[in-house]
């Protein structure tokens, strides 16, 4: 996957900026010169990476699939203010984690997509600063999920 912008600075110098992302990992490439991008999430690839152009401050944000480019405060996309990424909360990725495990082991694949599908559904929720019902999702998965296996096993 392969992001392209032209950016202008102060002087009316134009700059390539380049987002690869492949096999060795994800890079930022400023004018030719390479820099390596890391994830501030290891379940989720989210990158807020500052580009130093004379005359304009760029911010280079990645999260999942969806790459823009932020120049002087504004994205180029469509206009909207920058705002720094936020991390997701420990206390999230520690559930996210735990009911992947017990859907998996208790109801196999299709417990497992449908943690998944609350899974994505709950970083986006909290990448949109909406922590609370995030949270909310993810312990009434929990509970359902301690639930029924509790039940399966009564009845076993």
């Amino acid at each position: 996957m392969t992001r392209v912008w032209t950016v202008t600075d102060s002087m009316g110098n134009p700059h390539q900026i380049t987002f690869k992302r492949g096999f060795g990992g994800a890079k930022c490439i400023v004018d030719g010169d390479s820099y390596k991008m890391k994830s501030k999430n290891w379940v989720i690839w989210m990158a807020d990476h500052q580009i130093s152009i004379p005359g304009a401050e760029c911010n280079l944000v990645v999260i999942g699939n969806k790459i823009r480019l932020a120049v002087n405060g504004t994205y180029l996309e469509d206009g909207t203010p920058y705002e720094p990424i936020r991390n997701i909360p420990v206390w999230l990725n520690v559930l996210v984690g735990l009911n992947a495990v017990i859907a998996a082991f208790m109801f196999g694949v299709l417990g497992l997509a449908v943690a998944i599908l609350l899974d994505f559904l709950t970083y986006k929720m909290s990448l949109s600063k909406k922590n609370g019902p995030a949270m909310a999702i993810q312990i009434a998965l929990l509970v359902v999920l301690l639930v029924i296996t509790v039940i399966l096993f009564i009845v076993a």
